[in-house]
């Protein structure tokens, strides 16, 4: 069992006290010495109360705590004459702070520890200087596609639904997840190496297949693959006997990619060896249908769109697995989180009628993931030069119909589409850049993404709403994107996407301080506008507001930046303004 000690300061009473995990007795060997500093002389007090040679601990006795008065809900405390322990599950939950005993492995006896952490939150620094085809803030750290947030990934563009904000968990695409889904990737792949590949069958030559009585095989010249490509006829039927390559190699690589044309109904298996808690076979089926997922026990079905067109797919094994499994559940707590220790493809099975090519196993595809996002924003740009989100948002009181913009959406979407540019020089990547900044200069109220405060400073909205709400962390990531297209871009959309990105500097340094809360910082302004309560930031959205000036600082240097940055980083570690 644990103690530890924790200064209880509240503005009626301060309170000396260390928080435990208790049953009947103190029974671990931690000892301590800390210094707590109250309203008068500092004194010293063990963490816990020391074992006997023969195991007695000092005795412990029951004793309520009333908290701020309320004697309807008492915490069982314990109490050793003057000290008092309180249970750190209440003092998690009533100071937001995160602790768990750890052992250090390294140290020379039992190497226990208590871990105690003000934010739950980790602060991971971006990679600096920044550039515009660099690696993206601290992208390589994110995995957007493992959020509950992410319904699925869509067979037939490859990128992101979402559920969020959804009504009954319908699925959507949302542009600034499908971004960061992009900038993920194109960072990893900067920042890892490159990955194992194996050709499991390029048709070049004849493979292994099991072909089963009523099924033909051929392999014949594809004109729009300019490749020899398998041709193959098999009972639509999945619960017949198919076409099934079994030459797969036992790499434990999660990521196949292979091109598909269905010429009918038709499908592509794979057939999964799990080992999780216990061994178990799985079936993902890749069918020529439209609908998007569904689930029939062990088998998971994707729909990678209409026949009559070549399809290539890069799929994600794992991730297509455990999102199939958790279709249906709705709570949080109830997610199945698989603890893998080996997946193997163990065939790949044909059904219908088609063409196949190229089939690889990869330990990752960043690039192609990176890729295929591009591909959706340049697809999927309206008139306007944005990309409207289908959901209905409510904000506070204020609430967006479906159809809304984000200045977050355009600016993530111009860090993606300007790095992919550079990456390719292709010209549909910088055109759908610039046609970005189209929005920019549109009133929020009109249906743009542009607010004004205190009819002085602009401010690119992450949420248009009425009153406007100012996001801070949105309107970052905004003025990141409108940096890269001013360095990508050249002539007048480099001037237009220069002056955009330093009125944006200018609002930032005048509102900045408005955010700063003494202990944390705000998510946006609304208490502003509304003349409500503050919207604290949660700690995953202080540190990003870090990073995120860190990152400011590289590329329009500032003392203000740095001193925001540091300031913010050390309230994560529970330090606060001083007071008067």
């Amino acid at each position: 069992m644990r103690f530890i000690w924790s200064f209880l300061a509240g503005g009626l009473f301060s309170l000396i006290v260390s928080f435990f995990f208790w049953s009947q007795h103190c029974i671990t060997d931690l000892t301590h010495s800390l210094k707590l500093w109250g309203d008068n002389a500092p004194t010293t007090t063990r963490l816990c109360s020391p074992i006997s040679p023969t195991g007695d601990t000092e005795a412990l006795h029951k004793i309520s705590c009333i908290i701020n008065g309320d004697r309807r809900k008492p915490v069982d405390c314990r109490t050793n004459g003057a000290d008092v322990f309180i249970p750190f599950s209440f003092i998690e939950g009533y100071f937001e702070i995160t602790g768990k005993v750890e052992v250090d492995k390294r140290s020379a006896n039992d190497g226990r520890f208590f871990n105690w952490q003000h934010s739950y939150a980790k602060l991971v620094f971006p990679k600096l200087p920044y550039e515009p085809d660099g690696i993206f803030m601290a992208f390589d750290n994110y995995n957007v596609e493992v959020r509950d947030r992410v319904q699925h990934i869509s067979p037939s563009e490859g990128v992101p639904v979402s559920s969020q904000w959804s009504a009954n968990n319908k699925g959507h695409f949302y542009p600034i997840q499908i971004s960061q889904f992009g900038l993920s990737h194109y960072s990893k792949n900067i920042s890892e190496e490159q990955p194992r590949r194996h050709v499991v069958a390029d048709f070049e030559k004849s493979e292994d297949m099991a072909v089963g009585d009523e099924c033909r095989v051929d392999r014949i010249e594809d004109d729009d693959r300019a490749s020899i490509v398998l041709n193959f006829t098999a009972p639509e039927d999945v619960s017949f006997p198919g076409i099934s390559l079994i030459s797969i190699p036992d790499t434990g690589d999660p990521h196949i990619l292979f091109s598909v044309k269905f010429l009918s109904k038709g499908s592509v298996i794979l057939k999964l060896d799990v080992q999780d808690r216990q061994r178990q076979n799985y079936e993902l089926v890749y069918t020529s249908s439209n609908e998007s997922i569904r689930v029939e026990n062990h088998r998971i079905f994707y729909g990678v769109g209409s026949t009559g067109e070549w399809t290539h797919l890069v799929r994600d094994v794992y991730i297509d697995l455990l999102k199939g499994l958790n279709l249906h559940v709705r709570g949080k707590k109830d997610k199945i989180k698989l603890n893998v220790t080996r997946m193997r493809i163990l065939e790949i099975t044909l059904h219908g009628r088609g063409l196949l090519d190229d089939v690889v196993v990869q330990s990752t595809a960043h690039s192609e993931l990176f890729y295929l996002a591009a591909e959706w924003l340049v697809k999927y740009q309206d008139e306007e030069g944005g990309w409207p989100i289908w959901v209905k948002r409510r904000l506070g009181e204020a609430e967006l119909a479906p159809g809304w913009y984000s200045a977050m959406a355009q600016g993530q979407a111009m860090s993606t589409l300007t790095r992919a540019y550079k990456r390719t020089g292709q010209m549909k990547y910088l055109e759908a850049a610039v046609r970005a900044l189209d929005l920019f200069k549109k009133p929020s109220s009109e249906g743009g993404i542009t607010a004004v405060f205190m009819d002085k400073y602009e401010w690119y909205e992450e949420y248009p709403t009425t009153p406007s709400s100012f996001v801070l962390n949105g309107f970052i990531y905004a003025l990141l994107g409108l940096y890269d297209v001013s360095h990508v871009s050249t002539g007048g959309y480099r001037k237009r996407a220069r002056q955009l990105f330093d009125e944006g500097v200018v609002s930032l340094k005048a509102l900045l301080p408005l955010f700063d809360t003494g202990s944390g910082s705000s998510y946006d302004l609304r208490h502003f506008t509304l003349k409500g309560a503050p919207n604290l930031a949660r700690w995953d959205y202080h540190a990003t507001h870090v990073t995120q000036l860190l990152v400011m600082n590289s590329i329009h240097p500032d003392p203000m930046f740095a001193e925001f940055a540091e300031r913010w980083s050390d309230y994560m570690k529970g330090k606060r303004s001083e007071h008067n």
